[in-house]
Parts: C-alpha cells; structure tokens; sequence
C-alpha cells in the first residue's frame, strides 16, 4: 500500500510541474483558441494570420520560460526559451511537450554550472562570465534539442496520436473516464488536463482544427450532477453547501469543489465515470471539439473555446453527462441511510482524513505537525496565504472568502493571497490556509510556520475560526 501511495504522491507532483509550465499560459492560450475561432468564423485573413505563429513559436516559448523560471528564476527563464527555440526548429509539429522537456532541464543545468563556477569567478567578471554561460549552454543544449530531443518527441507524439486514433476509431475514448475520473479526485485534474491531455489536443489542431482531448477532464458533467444529487437527496451541511458549490463548479470552472463530496461517499465516483462516459461518447458521436484550452473547465470558456458549430452538440453532451452521474449519485444517496447533521459532518472528518492518506502520510503525522504550529501570535500576523495545487481556482476563492471575512470583521491592514503549494516556501506569510489534500505537502515545503486545514472551500469554520482568533488577541 505504501508503495502505491508514493507512486500516487509522486505522479501529483510530476504533473503539479507539468501544469505550472501550462498554467501560468493560459491566457495566451486561450488568446490564440480566441482568434483561431474568429479567423474561422469570419473568414479574415488578418485573424487567422495568428494561428500558426502563436501555436508553432509564441506558445512553446512561453511554455519554456516557464519552466526555466520554475527551476532557476530569470536565468533559467531565459535558457529555457532559448533552449526551445531547438526543438521548434527540429521538428514539423507543436512542440509543447518538447518545451516541457527541455526547459527545465537547460535550467537545471545551467543552476549547478553556475554553482561550480560562480565562486571562481574574478572580481568584476560576473556578469560577463554569467551571461557567457548562459550563451554557451544554451547553444549547446538547443543543438542537442534540435538534432536529437524534436525528432525523439516527434516520433513519440506520433505513437500517442496513434494510440489515441486508436481509441476513436473503435469507439474506446469514453473509457479514458475510467482513470480521468477518479485521478481528478486525487487533486490530479491539473496534472491530467495540463500535462497530458493539453499537448496531445494540441497536436491534433494542425490536422482538424479542433481537439475532442480537450473536453476529456474539463467537462463540467459528471461533478454537476452529483451536485445536483446533493442538492436533492443530500443531508445537513452536505446538502447546504451543494448549493453554492453547484454554481461555482459549473460557471465559476472551479472542479475542486466538487472533490470532498465524492470523497465523502466514495462509492460516488461510479456516478463521476458514468457521467464522464457518456459526455466522452457524445462528444465523439457529434464529432465535436474545442479549438483551445479550457480553463477553468467553465460551461462559460468552454462555449467560448468551442469549434465553430459545434457549441449546442458540446452542451448537449455536458448535459447528458450531469443527468448520467445525477441519476446514479441520485440513487446511491437515497440507498444511503439518513443520518444526522453530526454524523454527516464525521463522514466529511473522516473524509478528509482518507484524502490525507490518498497523499501518502499516516494521519498520526498530521498531529505531530498541530503540536508544532500551537505557538502563534495572531496579533502579528500581517499576511494569510491560500495555497492549492495551481494556485489560482480554488485558493483564489478561499482567499477571497477569508478577505471578505476580515473586511466585515474591521480589520483592513492584513494582506490575503493564494498561490501554488509548489511555490512554498513564502517567507512574507504569516499564516498558511490550504485543503486538508494538500497540508502535509505545504509542512513539508514550509515546515515552521502555522497550517489551517479545511475541508468545505466556501463554508469552512476554521475561516472563522482564525478571524475570531485575530480580532480577540488585537482586543487583548
């Protein structure tokens, strides 16, 4: 069991370094899905003029920088654009999984070069001779990048796509909702949709304009209609917070939210595959696509990325799939037997502590690390950090929950900002709030600081619970 923890822990963590080179894109992405669309629908040339720059050069230097800024700052943001130049120029298709391979790499490289050389360095020759390391460096690793890293990627694209044709033409792709479904309840949605299923749909533009991969894990269906389901036939605070949870899932993109709630009721997740089986089959039998990235998987971007014509078929398809995973979580919830509020808000306890062990640590961790973090001084604190995987859905709408908190209670003078678990250690935070998923990941990059689990992103009471606690020790 270990072993398949580790396996687990250590796949979130590729996959959290996969999606940090995609997320902090997305704009662009998104910007070049919006053109390419309006290049198609209005027939300009002037539009349509960006779509094979962007997509061939633009995208996979920004995937480069960063990827390089993630391993070593600025010089590694510079090495790894230079450095996927190389595999641009090597090979005949968008090379994004390329820049995610080489960039960091060229970066870490050029890190313990310069750790060698730096301290041999004369006095008044550091910029020259850094700037001429970076130069030699990434000449050399962008040749090897074009002569011998494209053509191996080209090859190995080649047997994706294969393999994914493969799964079309016989009518297999829904079946990809077997393993999508429950690894986005593991917190891996990123590590899938940005790592994986990103450059494999992007490859698939050259040939037809438009990607079906890229509806695999943003489909908002199978978790809208367990929310639903909640909605109808859940119990206590469950049911309470489905509602809100219903809306900011399905137009706020926010998926995570819906997480905890099949967590609770693990059985759930026969209800997540079904609903992600059928949209996957639609989405294959209508023949649709979007000509872009969709994040957050909102009902809204998703319209917005959608090939031209194909918009009423892709809802269509969502639809379906929140009635399929509706109609099965329906049935499991009424199978349930009632229980009361307390017991309701065990289950989600107790949910939470299978999720800390889905992360691979012994939940006897967890109060070793509560002992350390009694000690704090609430008065001092000067700045609250919310911390998920990407660092931007759900710890943007804690953190917002908590500043709102802090306005209504007074108190104006304490900065509130969300970022990834992998950019920890933060030294300006004070204080650390994060999903219970992800707190012995925050202890292990930030170990000396004080940690606030939550289980309910929107109705937490430790949000409460730390403001009561700042305003009664500034009253003292």
């Amino acid at each position: 069991m270990s072993n398949d923890v580790s396996l687990r822990v250590k796949a979130q963590r590729l996959g959290g370094k996969l999606s940090a080179m995609v997320l902090p894109n997305l704009g662009a992405f998104m910007g070049w899905g919006i053109l390419t669309a309006l290049g198609i629908w209005l027939a300009n040339d002037t539009l349509s003029g960006f779509v094979t720059p962007v997509l061939t050069y633009l995208l996979p230097v920004l995937i480069g920088v960063a990827g390089g800024k993630m391993v070593y700052g600025e010089k590694g943001a510079v090495i790894g654009a230079f450095t996927t130049m190389g595999v641009v120029i090597g090979a005949n298709i968008t090379m994004l999984l390329g820049a995610m391979i080489i960039s960091p790499i060229a970066a870490w490289i050029l890190k313990k070069v310069d750790g060698v050389i730096e301290p041999h360095i004369p006095v008044g020759f550091e910029l020259l001779i850094g700037n001429l390391t970076v130069a030699i460096l990434g000449a050399i690793i962008a040749v090897f990048g074009c002569v011998v890293l494209a053509p191996a990627i080209t090859s190995l694209s080649g047997f994706f796509a294969a393999g994914v044709s493969a799964l079309e033409n016989n009518n297999l792709l829904p079946l990809t909702a077997i393993f999508i479904e429950p690894a986005k309840v593991l917190f891996l949605n990123n590590a899938i949709g940005q790592g994986i299923l990103t450059p494999l749909g992007t490859t698939q533009l050259d040939e037809l304009g438009k990607s079906v991969l890229f509806l695999l894990e943003s489909n908002p269906g199978p978790g809208l209609g367990i929310l639903l389901a909640y909605c109808l036939f859940g119990k206590g605070n469950s049911k309470a917070n489905a509602y809100g949870a219903t809306v900011i899932h399905f137009f706020g993109g926010i998926h995570e939210i819906y997480f905890p709630f099949i967590l609770m009721k693990p059985v759930l997740v026969i209800a997540a595959i079904a609903g992600g089986i059928v949209g996957t089959f639609l989405f294959t039998l209508f023949g649709v696509g979007l000509v872009g990235v969709s994040s957050p998987g909102s009902i809204i971007t998703i319209m917005m990325m959608s090939a031209a014509g194909d918009q009423l078929k892709i809802l269509l398809a969502v639809l379906a799939s929140a009635a399929a995973s509706g109609i099965v979580a329906s049935i499991i919830l009424k199978g349930s037997k009632d229980v009361d509020e307390a017991e309701v808000n065990k289950s989600l306890k107790e949910a939470a502590k299978t999720m800390e062990s889905l992360k691979g640590k012994k939940s006897r961790i967890s109060s070793v690390f509560e002992d350390k973090e009694q000690e704090v001084d609430y008065s001092a604190i000067k700045k609250v950090l919310y911390v998920c995987d990407a660092g931007l859905g759900s710890s943007a709408m804690g953190a917002s929950v908590i500043a709102k908190k802090l306005k209504k209670a007074g108190i104006t003078d304490i900065g509130v900002e969300h970022a990834r678990v992998m950019d920890l250690p933060r030294e300006d935070a004070d204080i650390i709030v994060t999903h219970v998923s992800l707190k012995d990941v925050a202890h292990e990059k930030q170990p000396d600081i004080k940690i606030i689990s939550i289980e309910d992103y929107l109705n937490a009471p430790e949000y409460d619970e730390l403001v009561n606690n700042i305003v009664s020790s500034r009253n003292k």
